[in-house]
């Protein structure tokens, strides 16, 4: 929940929005009531350590040892060798925003009262978003039980050791710690096993990838609605009428895209054109708009993991109880990812086959001059004009396709065995997240391609009268970015700065 100056962590629904904009910068703080749930919380603990009982990660060792009991000395040391012990996470750094939603995540979850963790922990935790205070976490560390391998790393920074980002800079947790007037944490029992025990990370990750998706089937729509215009489709697929007959709000999203896209439009005539398009054309409201349902369904899942107590062990206040349990395992958010990746490959899909439509009609309309000098008119040597890039790109956006169909492949299944045969199942929820990325990044890829063929097809039949309100705005800002582009740019180049012009139009994020 925000308000005007901060994100209230209390035990309310905090939303993805509410991540976003911690994840943007926003300053969080904890409502008096979270604190008294987590007090309680945290006497449960207390009082069951004192009682002897047998608690995983508390008076017990972990994973393959969890049945090896620990002397009451060792209870406090063993929280921080927890940390130590996970810290496995390696590659390329996860963004500073991704970082800071899943630290968000981290926080609600304490502030759900499963984890049992000192109230001093979390608020150090507050301080540390609050001070601009983020470990450096890779991108790779998880196989989906738990983010074991990251979340050790916000640990470590919290115990003051190792480096972080602060004020856009590298510096000692320490320092930054204390120049924000922050103490180390004294980590309590089970304060390092519910540091690191959930999938904050992975909801972190899910959120900002969910935020790319929105942006970029937003221009999926646009993109196609400048195609259709490009061949004078016909519009009748997407009618008010057609999409009302399905109960998809995803498809009736982007039908009424498609129209208000190409609204004023004088190329798109049902008297003249085709009585039915290509297919790739013609069911755009439906691949596009099942990906859009698909999303809905993702982030559902998204707000249920936020919003859980998925701590193992988990403390139940009420019963006075710490159950061991899997709430660990993101199975929902795992397969819903999974999900969208297939959906966006069909958007992809459709995007690659009426580039090739575009490209072949692009290329019958300067037949003429095949064999005698070169589009255009001009003589044969002469550089090719930045508006037929697309041409040339036709065939490296066939092969990123090919690559689109196997990253879209599901991962799931794919996690072996680990820890004495303890540890026998994982989701693979951040692997998931991973290749969701990378699918995200191809669909851009072939999208503005499609573009670039569509304006291509526009500039080699002119005079046929107005554009769409929004198709129009968009390829007029296209053709004055290819005008600004110097003799000789190379296709590579002009592909980069179209997917630049393609993600200032909605705010879509290349990262």
């Amino acid at each position: 929940m925000a308000n005007a100056d901060a994100v209230v962590i209390s035990t309310g629904l905090l939303t993805l929005d509410d991540v976003l904009l911690v994840a943007d910068g926003a300053r969080v703080e904890l409502s008096s009531e979270a604190v008294e749930v987590m007090q309680r919380s945290r006497s449960t603990v207390d009082e069951a350590i004192a009682r002897g009982d047998a608690i995983y990660g508390v008076t017990t060792g972990v994973g393959h040892a969890r049945d090896h009991r620990l002397p009451d000395q060792e209870l406090v040391a063993m929280q921080p060798f927890l940390v130590e012990m996970h810290l496995g996470a390696i590659g390329e750094r996860l963004p500073t925003d991704v970082v800071r939603a899943g630290m968000l995540a981290r926080l609600n979850g304490f502030a759900r009262g499963g984890a049992g963790v000192s109230l001093e922990v979390a608020m150090a935790l507050e301080a540390m978003l609050n001070n601009g205070i983020h470990p450096f976490i890779p991108r790779s560390g998880s196989v989906g039980a738990g983010d074991l391998g990251q979340l050790a790393l916000l640990g470590r920074a919290m115990l003051g050791r190792g480096d972080v980002e602060w004020r856009g800079r590298q510096v000692q947790a320490a320092e930054a710690l204390r120049e924000s007037g922050i103490e180390p944490v004294s980590l309590q029992p089970k304060d390092g096993l519910a540091i690191i025990s959930s999938n904050a990370l992975t909801v972190g990750h899910g959120v900002s990838l969910w935020r790319r998706i929105a942006g970029l089937l937003d221009l999926a729509d646009l993109v196609a609605a400048t195609s259709m215009e490009a061949i004078s489709a016909n519009p009748s697929f997407f009618e008010a009428a057609v999409a009302a007959t399905r109960a998809s709000l995803g498809q009736e999203t982007t039908s009424r895209n498609l129209r208000d896209a190409t609204s004023g439009s004088s190329r798109i005539d049902p008297e003249t054109a085709s009585v039915q398009d290509p297919i790739s054309f013609r069911v755009v409201p439906q691949v596009h708009g099942a990906c859009r349902d698909g999303l809905t369904v993702f982030e559902g899942d998204l707000v249920k993991e936020l919003n859980a107590a998925a701590d193992n062990p988990f403390v139940d206040a009420g019963s006075g109880r710490i159950l061991s349990n899997g709430n660990f395992h993101p199975m929902n958010v795992a397969l819903s990812a999974e999900s969208m990746k297939l959906a966006l490959a069909h958007v992809g899909m459709l995007s690659e086959r009426r580039s090739g439509q575009l490209w072949d009609s692009v290329v019958a309309s300067m037949g003429e001059v095949a064999g005698g000098g070169s589009p255009e008119g001009r003589p044969p040597g002469e550089e090719v004009p930045p508006f037929l890039a697309g041409l040339a790109l036709r065939y490296p956006i066939a092969a990123r396709y090919t690559r689109l169909r196997q990253v879209a492949q599901p991962v799931t299944l794919d996690v072996p065995t680990l820890d004495l045969s303890v540890e026998d199942h994982a989701t693979n929820g951040a692997e998931v997240l991973e290749t969701l990325q990378e699918v995200i990044g191809l669909v851009m890829e072939i999208l503005a391609v499609e573009l670039l063929l569509a304006y291509a097809r526009l500039f080699t039949s002119p005079g046929a009268g107005p554009l769409g309100s929004r198709t129009g705005e968009l390829v007029d800002r296209l053709a004055t970015t290819l005008t600004g582009l110097r003799p000789g740019t190379l296709p590579d180049e002009t592909h980069r700065v179209v997917i630049d012009l393609l993600g200032s139009t909605s705010g879509f994020d290349r990262r």
